[in-house]
């Protein structure tokens, strides 16, 4: 009730042309929600008078302004502008500066900046990104913002998985301050992300397991409007060790379809769970999923009745998958199957805040390579690094 404070106390009228509310206060019994309404408005002075649509383009063309058109960019103006990082650092007065003064003098006044192949680059003290990146130029900056944080891969995600995108590959003096003014900034992320609220108590986290997929977590997100492909629902897979999630769109929620995905983007790529953790969805329990189950030998837990807190991880993926999906979707809502595989590609590359690791640096021992890494390849430690030798440290360390 955003207008209680105004309205509270007063004798005020509403006109509409929702015929049905003139009734509503005259209503002899009512029952269930209409009741519930009705005996909210009782503590109001209101009148309610009804006035056609014809008549009501005065409040109508209020809410029927054009909605911007918010599709995916075809073209992304950073791979274009920045192929040549040397001419574009010369641009930059303070940083052609800084080259000029590095390649005069033998010793640099700074050991943390270098000249190779004529770009300047600022040593990385962070194992977990590259020895030596990139400093990037004014000009360019506002391009990488949009490439890791606008762009469909990127999904619009918060301050602090952009920036820890940004810092792992590139910088520039005052990295921190600029990511966080660009993403507190972004209109599509004001406009459509609320503002999140504490949680109620605390949380009785399940015991860790001790591998990925050994639990993983199954949920069907939908209904959606339909796509130009015919899908209307998404199947939701999240792996409770490393965060990694999993959907694929389907055109109904059926178990055989249910049962397919499970099988061959499950069972045949990351091996049979040890549990699986879904709601009491009519899906859910049926045969099909039963044979399964007991072929593999997985335990199948359901959540409580009515409390999907149970499935935690799955449920905020899908708060989190649907608010990306929301800032690329086309004014017809027809196109969101399209977009479905490039922001789960955006949450798996994203840093989680439980673990601080991306999952699917956890999954796969690497980080994702996107289209601006295979611009700017150069890592002088890569090619000597033994990569069996460090993925079983890293291995060690993330059982540890």
């Amino acid at each position: 009730m955003k207008f209680r404070l105004y309205l509270f106390g007063k004798s005020f009228t509403i006109i509409t042309d929702h015929h049905s509310m003139c009734w509503l206060a005259n209503l002899k019994d009512p029952s269930g929600r209409l009741a519930r309404w009705a005996l909210r408005l009782q503590e109001y002075d209101i009148t309610i008078s009804y006035k056609s649509e014809e008549k009501h383009q005065d409040a109508d063309s209020l809410y029927r302004n054009p909605i911007e058109d918010g599709t995916m960019s075809e073209e992304i103006g950073a791979l274009s502008t920045i192929l040549n990082l040397v001419q574009e650092q010369r641009k930059d007065s303070e940083i052609s500066t800084t080259i000029q003064s590095c390649q005069e003098s033998k010793k640099s006044n700074r050991s943390d900046l270098q000249v190779i192949d004529g770009a300047l680059y600022k040593r990385n003290f962070d194992p977990s990104g590259k020895r030596w990146l990139p400093v990037i130029p004014k000009h360019l900056r506002l391009d990488i913002f949009r490439h890791f944080h606008d762009a469909p891969t990127a999904g619009h995600l918060g301050f602090i998985k952009t920036y820890d995108r940004l810092r792992k590959r590139f910088y520039w003096p005052g990295l921190y301050r600029s990511v966080r003014n660009y993403v507190m900034h972004c209109k599509e992320c004001q406009r459509r992300k609320p503002i999140p609220q504490k949680p109620p108590g605390h949380l009785m986290p399940m015991p860790a397991v001790e591998a990925p997929f050994h639990r993983i977590g199954v949920d069907l997100l939908g209904r959606f409007p339909k796509s130009l492909g015919g899908k209307k629902w998404i199947i939701v897979c999240t792996d409770y060790l490393t965060r990694y999630a999993i959907t694929k769109s389907l055109p109904s929620p059926d178990a055989p379809k249910v049962s397919k995905c499970l099988v061959e983007e499950i069972i045949f790529k990351h091996g049979a769970p040890r549990t699986i953790i879904t709601d009491r969805g009519q899906v859910f329990q049926s045969k099909l999923i039963f044979e399964i189950n007991r072929l593999c030998n997985i335990d199948h837990r359901m959540t409580t009745a009515y409390h999907p807190q149970t499935n935690g991880l799955t449920e905020r993926f899908n708060k989190t998958s649907a608010d990306m999906l929301s800032m690329y979707v086309d004014v017809e809502q027809r196109n969101w199957d399209q977009i479905l595989t490039f922001v789960t590609f955006a949450y798996n590359t994203a840093r989680q805040e439980t673990t601080e690791l991306t999952p699917f640096y956890l999954l796969h021992g690497r980080e994702a390579e996107t289209t601006l890494d295979t611009i700017f390849p150069y890592s002088p430690d890569g090619a000597t690094q033994d990569y069996l030798k460090r993925l079983l440290n890293q291995t060690e360390d993330r059982d540890s």
